[in-house]
This record gives structure tokens, C-alpha cells and sequence, in this order.
């Protein structure tokens, strides 16, 4: 992946950040509206409503490891490494994504490959080495 494709896609995911903020910020009416007494019926929450598309997935996790180079919280090694596998996993009453980038120059097999949890709507949920 090249320095602009890596900038584009930060760019995107930023935006795409900053308008999902905005946009529960603007928002109006409160939970309270959907309780069953205010109204005589109740709301069934819909998980997937929010969820976004694998590519923005990838795109945030892609963001989250550039984000721990620079932090210096991970080796430098692994500001190209490409992403290795993507899957869907459940935790508790949760799905999220869990994102895996297997860098070959780390000498550590337990930390050759890194994961990268996000949640269906694209927030950032953990980083871990053993993909638990």
C-alpha cells in the first residue's frame, strides 16, 4: 500500500468519523421517548442499523495500526504490513470484527500477528496478539 492510498484512507475514515459524531450530536430525541409508557409500544433496537461495510472495517483497523506506530506503542515494521485475515466474531450480547495483520519481521511468533477488534459500526474495541 502506497503513502497516498494509506493517507486516502485515513482521510476517509476520518471523515466518516467526524460525521457519525456530528450526527449523534445533532440528534434530538432521547431513549426516554422510547419507552413503553410514553407512547403504548415499544422499540425493538435493530444491532445492524448502524453496521458499516467490511471495507470501512478494514479501513479503521488499517487506521488504528498506523495510529500505534506513530504512538510508538508498535514496532515501525508494522506501518506496511497488509491486513492478513477479517472475520466476524461474537462477544457477549456483541458482534464485532476482528482484523488480523501478520508482520513476518517480528522474530516473536506470539507477537507476529496483530488483531485488531472493531465493532460493526467502526469504532476501534481492542488490540491484542492472541485474537481472544
Amino acid at each position: 500500500m502506497t503513502r497516498i492510498e494509506i493517507m486516502k484512507a485515513i482521510t476517509v475514515t476520518l471523515i466518516l468519523s467526524f460525521t457519525s459524531i456530528y450526527a449523534e450530536s445533532t440528534h434530538e430525541h432521547s431513549k426516554k421517548e422510547h419507552k413503553q409508557e410514553s407512547h403504548g409500544h415499544s422499540h425493538h433496537v435493530n444491532p445492524f442499523k448502524n453496521e458499516v461495510s467490511k471495507e470501512n472495517i478494514e479501513k479503521a483497523a488499517m487506521q488504528e495500526v498506523q495510529s500505534l506506530v506513530v504512538e510508538k506503542k508498535i514496532h515501525k515494521s508494522w506501518k506496511h504490513v497488509p491486513i492478513s485475515k477479517i472475520g466476524k466474531t461474537h462477544y457477549g450480547d456483541t458482534d464485532d470484527w476482528v482484523v488480523g495483520f501478520e508482520n513476518v519481521k517480528i522474530k516473536n511468533k506470539e507477537r507476529r500477528t496483530l488483531y485488531i477488534f472493531v465493532s460493526v459500526s467502526g469504532e476501534i474495541r481492542g488490540t491484542n496478539y492472541t485474537g481472544n
